[in-house]
């Protein structure tokens, strides 16, 4: 599949919303329901109250059906989040791996299903923090770019798509002007031989008289 000029330049939240739809979330059916047969495999059937796993978009579904219950992910637990604010801050700590569409997770839950978390306004506050504690960290590791590679591991999706612009002009311009260096250096290599020619008198016409 080839990536288009647009996406290259970044995702819209919706379209990242979208793709994070497909992510598994628990939950806890209400009804008794049979089993679903979808495109990517069955599931079911629901048996209340048995927890089990389903694609984020049919949580949501059965979730403003009043169908289910939704079971927050370990991580999106103010205690958690709380930690990997504190982890985060530590000088020289490394990107915590979190899930790849956490932010997109934790916006539809908060959404959707708000009442199904414990402590959402807190949840929310840590979750900006958290975004700001790695916006800095990135803006850090933007400082440090060169034209062979730039290592920032454990960054989510959101992340990536919001340095993609920067990071894809600012890595063209640094090859660019690694190109032109070498060209630079490349000339004077070529100019040096002839110029030590014309100083080494041995070589100059003028030392050997005119016939």
């Amino acid at each position: 599949m080839s990536i288009t000029h647009r996406q290259q330049e970044g995702f819209t939240l919706p379209e990242l919303e979208f793709l994070a739809q497909s992510e598994p979330i628990t939950i806890v059916p209400l009804y008794r329901m049979e089993r679903i047969e979808l495109v990517g495999g069955p599931i079911g059937p629901f048996r209340p109250p048995q927890k089990t796993s389903v694609p984020l978009w049919l949580a949501v579904q059965l979730k403003q059906a009043s169908r289910c219950r939704i079971v927050a992910p370990n991580w999106l637990s103010a205690d958690h989040l709380q930690k990997l604010v504190r982890k985060e801050e530590q000088p020289y700590s490394r990107f915590t791996r979190l899930p790849t569409h956490y932010l997109e997770i934790a916006h539809i839950l908060l959404t959707c299903a708000e009442d199904d978390l414990i402590e959402p306004q807190n949840i929310r506050r840590l979750l900006q923090d958290l975004r700001e504690v790695r916006q800095g960290k990135v803006r850090q590791g933007l400082a440090l770019l060169n034209p062979l590679q730039l290592q920032m591991d454990n960054l989510s999706a959101a992340e990536v798509n919001e340095i993609r612009p920067v990071f894809r002009h600012s890595f063209d311009m640094l090859r660019q002007l690694e190109a032109l260096e070498r060209a630079a250096t490349a000339q004077q290599h070529e100019t040096q031989p002839m110029e030590d020619m014309a100083d080494d008198p041995f070589n100059s016409s003028s030392f050997y008289p005119s016939m």
